[in-house]
């Protein structure tokens, strides 16, 4: 019998073993502050543990499963084990073996999970969230309106215990699929637009409740305790003065480019590390949106690609108002990235669970 030869899976191997590798080395080749959060995780010196909030859950994650307990380095590789798996899970696309540009962004991403979550970290949930929602959403034996159902309340479950801005996603993803429904130029642009201009008016209601707009709450809080810091140089600092709603706005238009399509990020081209995050999620979200503009000319026939690229398109804007920095907003990005993954490849991942 002639054996054949799955070279995508190959070269999907092939970068899981270059991930291991990177994984078990990291800890004594990466800049410690790669690993700020890993420690304050499992160490948890103030106490912090709970069932609600992203430290607490996570601190109590690792607490309860014991591995808190272990060496940075095997945290790191039996969680890689977990994402890979479900990387495999999803599919490995038929053409993974060529070396064309989107495979050469998700080549890259492959590493960046070893660099970036592939520790004690908060992303590990969330990249467990979103996977089991996909799976939920793509299994052929659940009716598409309760999957539909499940997932918008996942995200609201999710944003109660862990990370509040996910609640925001339905009801952006809910608005952002009506307004697609009209034909207009540049649906796209009017989609990111409208995004941005309803988390702008979720931000300043928030304001006018709580006293505090979004970016006060997270990007401004974060990186007012760090401006001397030597590693902030990554910072997304808006040009307008904040505490005004015209001001939230401005700046959550603007922090959107940095923080998902960086062209404006011109003074790291000196920073060969920053510089390749800056290239590689530009080339990433200009496909993705290229992608997107061929999904929402056959709607009918990719319904539920719709719906996964309008929560994509309502977490990217959500980041606008929140991340802090462009490595925070890199990270976070690959702790969606069974989404991304599906999304990249849709065409070939076309069929049920």
């Amino acid at each position: 019998m002639k054996r054949v030869v799955y070279q995508n899976k190959i070269v999907f191997f092939l970068l899981f073993l270059a991930s291991l590798l990177i994984t078990s080395v990291a800890l004594y080749v990466l800049p410690e502050r790669f690993f700020y959060d890993a420690k304050l995780i499992v160490t948890d010196p103030h106490g912090e543990e709970g069932w609600i909030g992203s430290y607490p859950l996570i601190m109590l994650f690792y607490k309860l499963t014991m591995l808190g307990k272990l060496p940075l380095n095997v945290v790191g590789i039996l969680q890689l084990l977990v994402y890979f798996f479900i990387l495999y899970q999803i599919g490995v696309p038929k053409d993974f073996e060529k070396p064309t540009l989107k495979n050469s962004v998700v080549y890259l991403a492959f590493l960046m999970i070893a660099i970036f979550i592939a520790m004690p970290s908060k992303e590990f949930l969330t990249y467990i969230f979103i996977a089991h929602l996909l799976y939920v959403f793509r299994h052929r034996q659940i009716n598409f309106q309760l999957s539909w159902l499940y997932v918008m309340a996942g995200f609201v479950v999710f944003g109660v215990f862990f990370r509040p801005y996910f609640a925001l996603v339905p009801v952006l993803t809910t608005i952002l699929y009506f307004i697609s429904k009209i034909k207009y130029p540049n649906r796209i642009l009017g989609l990111i637009f409208n995004g941005l201009l309803m988390i702008s008016l979720f931000s300043i209601t928030h304001y006018l409740l709580k006293g505090e707009f979004f970016s006060e709450q997270a990007r401004i809080l974060v990186n007012s305790q760090r401006t001397a810091d030597e590693d902030a140089n990554s910072m997304i600092v808006p040009p307008f003065e904040n505490g005004s709603w015209w001001g939230e706005i401005l700046d959550n238009f603007y922090a959107f480019f940095p923080v998902n399509f960086p062209i404006t990020e011109v003074k790291h081209f000196l920073s060969p590390q920053i510089l390749m995050f800056i290239v590689w999620q530009i080339v990433l979200i200009w496909i993705l949106l290229v992608r997107f503009s061929w999904v929402l000319k056959d709607r009918k026939n990719y319904r539920l690609e719709l719906w996964l690229f309008l929560i994509l398109i309502s977490y990217l804007v959500i980041q606008a108002a929140f991340e802090p920095d462009l490595g925070s907003a890199v990270r976070h990005k690959i702790g969606v990235f069974p989404l991304l993954y599906y999304l990249l490849y849709y065409d070939d991942f076309k069929r049920k669970v």
